[in-house]
């Protein structure tokens, strides 16, 4: 069975002229079985079983007490019995409130109930026929009929009205020429058979459009209250095709949709409960739709965004199995095909936030005390010390109950570390790692010492044997702004002409690989003066905004 999906907003000025009959003029078809006569048909569907005649209006029958099997009967839907039909509400997210009562996942809507939702709030309601109707954030929608023909095996009456806002539809195909699915709003009827498609329109109720994904529809201008529009031309418009409709004015011509967005290089694990996707820009499109759903047929809707740029972000987003629905927006408000991305969050337990050391930071010993501040829903944390990036071979692989510190219990020897930290929750279940933080454990062995006086300014190295050295000079203690960056043969070096300033200086060591091997010294301030070619090299690791401003 194919189903038909749509999208409508209030105000809008579009009439689909496919069913939108009204219910004297509505016919239920019946098909004759052995035996049936026209006095049983009325029995088992009219209003007044007496009025058997009644069938005689609408179709030519040569005997009323023999009737030809296989033969169609045309009965008005005016005249049949009709009964409640069951509508359930499938899901609901976020505030969403009923005539009836409270909303949730079970309740009942009935006849005459309206649904309300606030921001960010949705309601999925599933009516008798299958057809499923999603509330969007922000509407006010009313169930102005919810029926089906008695013993027509579920033939439906149902037609909604949207005062304000947007819906979102799956329609079950119409099972009889006699039922109906019809959504209605202040200005216009919309009316399904067989076809996918969506509608939208503006808040201020003079402009709407549609968008055709399946099928064909039919697009007439409503008209003004006490106009004439018998005789109107309707537009045909087909899949993959939209139209917009200014008020008081025709269908524009049928507009070719924007292509799906490319999607497949998404990524299908996220780490983090908030995320924005980005893609690449669809021609032409000038704005883009994105909605979040928990099921593939996008009934459980939990978010709903827009953007000018083709990135879409969403925040707080639950652990599981997620899909990602989006489509570009065209300058004419058309919106484009829809692609889908399917997507796991592993977020929780969240990661705490590191405290100690900082990033970059350089230890003034081996002995090191690693901190973190505390995470919601943590009972205990994982956390790793290594030498390299990716932790391969950490040198620290620990569990911590409670506390939200972590002394090793060696003395770390002088290099570059990193370290990252995750949560443990009741169940045990690991969460995602905190982002990656480094710090340096400076050598002890390597030291500047001032070299020459006036121009012949230079710099030697005690205490290393290495055949040669890495030297960086920057303007800044965590070496960001570079200034210069060399490697020198043995352990003296000229500073050359450096201009005025004052600078930050480290050194390490370079073995016979020509591969750094040590770590950094503690970095020295290096002051450059202006007259007399003076200059100055401090003796322990000083802020440059205790000692001197940044440019002199």
């Amino acid at each position: 069975m194919r189903n038909s999906r749509f999208i409508v907003a209030a105000g809008c000025c579009l009439l689909v002229a496919l069913s939108a009959q009204a219910d004297e003029l509505r016919l239920f078809t019946h098909t004759a079985g052995n035996g049936d006569t026209l006095i049983k048909l009325a029995k088992r569907y009219l209003v007044n079983p007496d009025d058997w005649q009644i069938f005689t209006r609408f179709n030519v029958i040569a005997n009323p007490r023999r009737i030809a099997l296989g033969s169609l009967i045309k009965i008005p839907v005016s005249a049949m019995r009709i009964e409640s039909a069951p509508v359930e509400v499938l899901a609901a997210q976020g505030s969403v409130a009923s005539s009836a009562g409270s909303v949730g996942r079970g309740s009942k809507v009935v006849e005459g109930d309206k649904l309300t939702t606030g921001e960010g709030a949705f309601v999925t309601i599933r009516l008798a026929d299958g057809s499923t109707l999603t509330v969007q954030p922000k509407s006010i929608v009313r169930l102005e009929t919810a029926r089906q023909i008695v013993n027509s095996g579920g033939v439906t009456d149902t037609v909604v009205k949207l005062d304000s806002g947007r819906i979102e539809t799956s329609v079950a195909k119409q099972k009889n020429s006699g039922a109906r699915y019809e959504i209605r709003t202040p200005t216009s009827n919309m009316g399904v058979r067989g076809t996918m498609f969506r509608v939208g329109a503006d808040e201020s109720g003079k402009r709407g459009q549609g968008e055709v994904v399946e099928g064909l529809v039919a697009v007439t201008s409503s008209a003004p209250a006490g106009a004439n529009v018998s005789g109107a031309a309707a537009l045909a418009l087909r899949a993959g095709f939209g139209s917009f409709v200014e008020a008081g004015k025709p269908p524009s011509p049928p507009i070719a949709l924007l292509p799906a967005p490319e999607v497949t290089m998404l990524p299908a694990q996220i780490q983090s409960p908030d995320v924005k996707f980005v893609f690449p820009a669809v021609p032409a499109a000038v704005g883009y739709r994105a909605q979040i759903a928990i099921d593939s047929a996008f009934t459980n809707l939990i978010a709903n965004a827009s953007s000018t740029t083709p990135e879409i972000a969403f925040v707080n987003l639950p652990d599981g199995a997620l899909f990602l629905r989006v489509r570009g927006v065209d300058v004419n408000a058309l919106e484009g095909k829809d692609a889908a991305h399917a997507f796991t969050v592993k977020a929780r337990p969240l990661a705490p936030l590191l405290s100690e050391p900082r990033d970059n930071a350089r230890s003034s010993s081996g002995r090191v005390k690693l901190a973190w501040q505390v995470s919601t829903e943590a009972v205990a944390y994982r956390v790793q010390l290594a030498g390299d990036a990716l932790f391969v071979s950490p040198t620290i692989d620990e569990k911590v109950d409670s506390n939200m510190t972590l002394s090793p219990a060696t003395i770390l020897k002088p290099a570059r570390y990193f370290w990252r930290v995750a949560s443990v929750n009741a169940k045990g279940d690991t969460g995602p790692w905190s982002p990656t933080l480094t710090f340096t454990v400076p050598t002890d062995t390597l030291v500047i010492k001032m070299s020459g006086a006036g121009d012949n300014r230079s710099i030697e190295i005690a205490g290393s044997p290495a055949p040669s050295h890495q030297v960086q000079i920057a303007r800044d203690d965590r070496f960001t702004n570079m200034v210069s960056d060399r490697v020198i043969a043995g352990n003296k070096f000229a500073l050359g002409d450096l201009p005025v300033n004052a600078y930050y200086i480290r050194v390490r060591a370079i073995a016979g690989s020509e591969q750094p091997t040590g770590a950094w010294s503690e970095p020295r301030l290096l002051e450059i003066y202006p007259l007399g070619g003076g200059w100055w090299l401090s003796e322990p690791p000083t802020p440059i905004s205790a000692t001197a401003p940044a440019n002199r």
